[in-house]
């Protein structure tokens, strides 16, 4: 990594936008949506913040050094349109202040590549020949189910409020 951000700056390698829809819709590149996400790959040691008192006073005002909590190599989500695009090494890398970093994500688990065709299978996988696997006329067998009693004592009630 050939840049060291300073205060809270970090470095964000953006991933990828997808390139195909959940459907299998392929998205052209004039569709596609800038990432949120991606990984850190460096970032600075933290930042210093004047402290907010009741009543400003005169002089000097203290300042409080608060260390960055987010490590190189976290996965993170940040503001979509928030830092600034940096061209290194002919990668684009982002620069983001660690207030527009809104969490960690977890790691992302191994997808399949996307630019291989559908898996198809067979229509038919077992041979003419070969038996059935199971026996369907031991299936089509009903048995029978004892009748319940209650629509005999719903008749009965009907028949005692007409009296």
């Amino acid at each position: 990594m050939r840049i060291r951000p300073l205060n809270d700056w970090a470095v964000i390698r953006p991933a990828e936008a997808a390139s195909r829809t959940a459907g299998g819709i392929i998205i052209p590149e004039t569709a596609k949506e800038r990432p949120a996400e991606g990984i850190v790959e460096a970032i600075g040691p933290g930042a210093f913040e004047e402290e907010k008192h009741g009543a400003k006073k005169e002089g000097k005002k203290e300042r409080k050094f608060i260390p960055t909590t987010v490590r190189p190599g976290d996965r993170v989500l940040y503001e979509r349109y928030a830092g600034q695009k940096v061209d290194v090494g002919g990668e684009e890398l982002v620069l983001v202040r660690e207030k527009s970093i809104f969490g960690t994500l977890p790691p992302e688990s191994a997808r399949p590549k996307e630019d291989l065709p559908p898996l198809t299978l067979p229509h038919m996988t077992s041979s003419a020949a070969s038996p059935a696997p199971a026996d369907r006329t031991a299936a089509k067998k009903t048995v029978a189910k004892p009748k319940s009693p209650a629509p005999k004592k719903a008749a009965a009630k009907k028949a005692k409020k007409k009296r």
